[in-house]
């Protein structure tokens, strides 16, 4: 009986020295690390700068979209100052910005397809924008921005009724714009030859906003076009909505151009009525004269000429009005314009001459001022011989 419980005790320690021996200590497993989207997020902005300063746009397009979605990730535990939308709002701008910059070296090199490719592709994005940090007025801007760039890449494409697609996005968002306005008529009217579109443009813009500007411009294009008819109705439709000085400017100058001096006149007194400065007023004298030069009203002529040189005396025009005057033989007033002119400018030959004559012809005769002046310009190419046969004057020695 002893015997048998030997054994179990005996086998109970091999079992028990045989576990011993097979087990072996625990390994634990490396950690694995915690994915931080916020963190990959910021890398990857910094990878899409550091492409975009190298100049490397779609590299940077791929790391800012890249860094969007891990923003996006990360938005589900962010707190406030984690900041995603500001900084999903950046990602956005940053593409837009690198497409924009991909459109331009595509323009620069021909590359129309892909400058309009890249242009579409930021127009998208500042649509699709909902403003944090940037304004409203600033994603508007580069719109506009934009459109205008895909008009100017598409015409240069030859593209033309593309791009007056892109004018008209642009009269959309910024309606009666005349800078867009001139470029689509100005497109329809040269690169199109749409003259009835291209002048539509203006007409129903005029109409619409009954706005003077409208109507000058309107007038102006058709003033270049050599249509004065209809040129002359528009600049008179735009002073009947502004009265002004303005408006009596540019009536005189179209007038003027196309040699109608009387109706020139008619808005150059009404200028004048407005009571511009005295700089102003001294020219428009001067041009209401020279446009009874042209009607041949001397009479109106001189009374022009010389409320002009009341202001300002200029020498050339009192020279005019020294010519004249000795045509007159009213030599008082020879020299008094012809003094004027030798004041600023000393030495010109037509004045002394002109003065040298007066006093050689008024009454009484001034022979000592006339030969001082005379001999000044004896050797003088234009009026050397003349002169000489007077100098030859017992009287004037």
């Amino acid at each position: 009986m002893k015997i048998k419980i030997l054994s179990l005790i005996s086998l109970v320690v091999l079992i028990a020295l045989s576990a011993c021996a097979g087990s072996k200590p625990e390994v634990q497993p490396e950690p694995v690390p915690v994915r931080n989207p916020l963190a990959l997020a910021h890398q990857a902005a910094a990878d899409g700068n550091d492409a975009y300063s190298e100049k490397l746009y779609n590299e940077a397009i791929l790391a800012f979209t890249e860094a969007i979605a891990l923003f996006n990730e990360a938005a589900p535990t962010a707190v406030p100052t984690d900041s995603i939308t500001l900084n999903i709002e950046k990602m956005n701008l940053n593409i837009a910005k690198s497409h924009i910059d991909l459109a331009v070296e595509s323009a620069s090199q021909s590359m129309y397809d892909d400058a309009i490719h890249n242009y579409e592709k930021a127009l998208g994005i500042y649509k699709t924008i909902t403003p944090v940090h940037v304004s409203q007025g600033e994603l508007d801007a580069n719109i506009l921005g934009v459109y205008n760039n895909l008009a100017i890449v598409a015409k240069d494409a030859g593209k033309f009724e593309e791009a007056v697609g892109y004018y008209d996005q642009l009269l959309k968002l910024k309606p009666n714009d005349p800078a867009t306005l001139n470029s689509k008529f100005f497109l329809l009217r040269d690169n199109l030859k749409d003259e009835t579109r291209a002048y539509a443009v203006l007409i129903d813009l005029a109409t619409a906003t009954n706005d003077p500007a409208a109507y000058i411009n309107l007038a102006d294009r058709y003033a270049e076009k050599g249509n004065n008819i209809e040129a002359g109705k528009y600049y008179l439709k735009a002073l009947e909505l502004q009265p002004g000085a303005d408006m009596y400017r540019r009536l005189a100058n179209f007038y003027r151009n196309n040699n109608d001096w009387a109706n020139a006149n008619l808005y150059l007194e009404k200028l004048v009525e407005t009571k511009p400065d005295n700089a102003e007023l001294a020219k428009v004298y001067q041009m209401i004269g020279k446009n009874y030069d042209e009607l041949k009203n001397s009479k109106k002529m001189i009374e022009y000429y010389e409320k002009s040189l009341a202001i300002d005396r200029d020498p050339q025009l009192a020279l005019v009005l020294a010519g004249y005057y000795n045509s007159q033989k009213n030599y008082a007033k020879v020299i008094s314009y012809a003094t004027m002119t030798l004041t600023v400018d000393t030495r010109n030959v037509d004045a002394l001459m002109l003065r040298g004559l007066a006093y050689y012809n008024s009454k009484p005769k001034n022979y000592a001022a006339a030969k001082a002046d005379l001999t000044r310009i004896q050797n003088d190419p234009k009026y050397g011989a003349q002169v000489k046969k007077i100098l030859q004057d017992p009287k004037m020695k």
